[in-house]
């Protein structure tokens, strides 16, 4: 039997893009989030399946590592599968390649079925007809380490604050979670930036924010290039949280 895989190409435009002509993050969670959508469809648990049932996934955790950047007018394949879930926890792995089959990028992910009315987390077992035993168990990126520490804002260097508006939003009603990408990069200059080579990134998403939240981004450097940077909202609650790593 074959190992299941999705397969979507992408031509990386200008506005995925960022002034190094790299794909950006926020870019790259988007690509992600297309290949994941259409895998989703092609198991039978997609937006269409979930809509009338008033479930959704929601991504809880992703971390990605780059191996190479990802330049203006390449032509990329994403690799995707489903992971077997645990109770409630659905893994989901990409992988970024080359027109020559070279690795881009890897990246492993953590999602959960909500009911969209009362916010409840559902069990594994809502789409009784997935056979998860036959899923592929392989790694995309072996990551055991889903939490980093936590600090109070008033520890880290204040950087920027925001006022969500629509422009944000998805079919969930919520801010998307691509977006979180770009708020947390927008902690570092332009100079910083140009300065270093991404590695690796991850996001925890805390808690949903929706149109009119306030929201303040600080971030600290744990150690030479790697540097945590959490987002807060009005009442002072964290709503993102995120470990970059840069290279020189």
């Amino acid at each position: 039997m074959n190992v299941y895989e999705h397969i979507r190409e992408f031509d990386v435009r200008y506005c995925d893009v960022d002034f190094k002509d790299e794909l950006k993050p926020s870019a790259m969670l988007a690509y992600f989030e297309e290949a994941a959508c259409s895998s989703a469809d092609e198991l039978g648990f997609g937006y269409a399946r979930l809509k009338p049932m008033g479930f959704t996934f929601m991504l809880t955790n992703i971390r990605c590592r780059l191996y190479r950047p990802v330049l203006l007018g390449a032509r990329v394949t994403v690799k995707t599968w489903p992971t077997p879930p645990s109770y409630v926890v659905f893994g989901r792995e990409y992988k970024i390649l080359s027109e020559g089959g070279e690795c881009l990028a890897d990246a492993t992910s953590r999602w959960c079925v909500v009911d969209l009315k009362n916010g409840k987390v559902q069990p594994s077992k809502v789409f009784p007809e997935q056979d998860y035993a036959s899923y592929n168990r392989a790694r995309a990126l072996d990551c055991n380490r889903w939490k980093f520490p936590a600090y109070p804002a008033d520890e880290g260097e204040p950087r920027f604050s925001m006022t969500v508006a629509n422009s944000e939003y998805d079919h969930n009603m919520h801010v998307n979670n691509t977006r979180y990408a770009d708020y947390c990069f927008n902690c570092f200059s332009l100079k910083e930036l140009a300065a270093r080579s991404l590695k690796e990134f991850s996001l925890g998403y805390l808690r949903q924010c929706r149109e009119g939240d306030g929201l303040r981004f600080v971030r600290r450097e744990a150690e030479e290039g790697v540097f945590q940077v959490e987002g807060f909202n009005e009442a002072g609650e964290n709503v993102v949280r995120s470990e970059i790593r840069f290279g020189n």
